[in-house]
């Protein structure tokens, strides 16, 4: 009879550890969550494209994004956000010319407003937390950015550093500099715990063009890639 107690006892337990560890259909929380953002643009069908990919650097910028989770299903939700991201690109070159070597760096900041909408699958790791696995669509409006220039030489009679800076402009004549949407794919990987803490990655697949529409030649094309790191919490 004893050992028959334990047993159920054990039971009862586990279901309810199980039970708090379950999102169900009727659930729903809301986050917020920031990190870093390591940002490129991709170059497609354009002449010197691989030299271009080749080329561009990592640009470094952050991310913010508020998100609410409903569930649809046991461990299923869909999770949309508004979201603040900072994108862009950095490109570097050195020439050495009869002893006079020159750096020239620019750097594409740009600053988006994201609408994600995820669909996130929960897979419960017991009473600690839960991994979830998320994809889903996304558009974004740039609203603001700048183009930053740097010139260092060094050597001969005009070392010194030259730097300029210009304000972005966004939309399809040929006088801006990117379009002013953007929208592609999310796919994620984060760990929740039960408390609500989470940490996790994100990865941004950026589908549209950004070249103006007026300014497009061919099939020639400019898209985001961005790796994003972010922690948050939701209730």
């Amino acid at each position: 009879m004893k050992k028959l107690l334990f047993s159920a006892s054990i039971a009862l337990l586990a279901t309810g550890a199980f039970a708090q560890s379950t999102m169900t259909g009727s659930d729903a929380r809301f986050g917020l969550k920031a990190g870093v953002n390591l940002s490129k643009f991709r170059a497609s069908d354009f002449n010197g494209s691989s030299e271009f990919n080749d080329n561009v650097q990592n640009n470094v910028g952050f991310n913010v994004t508020a998100f609410a989770d409903f569930g649809v299903g046991n461990n299923f939700f869909i999770q949309p956000g508004v979201s603040l991201q900072n994108k862009g690109a950095k490109f570097e070159q050195t020439t050495t010319v009869a002893g006079v070597t020159n750096t020239t760096s620019s750097k594409a900041n740009l600053m988006a407003i994201e609408v994600p909408i995820n669909a996130v699958f929960r897979i419960p790791t017991g009473d600690a937390g839960a991994i979830q696995i998320s994809a889903g669509p996304y558009v974004g409006f740039n609203i603001s950015g700048k183009n930053k220039y740097e010139t260092v030489t060094t050597g001969g009679n005009a070392a010194g550093t030259v730097t300029n800076e210009d304000d972005l402009k966004f939309g399809s004549s040929t006088d801006k500099d990117y379009s002013s949407t953007d929208f592609g794919a999310n796919f994620g990987l984060a760990y929740r715990t039960n408390s609500g803490f989470l940490v996790g990655a994100n990865y941004g697949l950026g589908l549209s063009n950004l070249v103006p529409k007026d300014s497009r030649s061919g099939d020639g094309k400019l898209t985001n890639r961005v790796l994003g790191f972010s922690v948050g919490y939701s209730f």
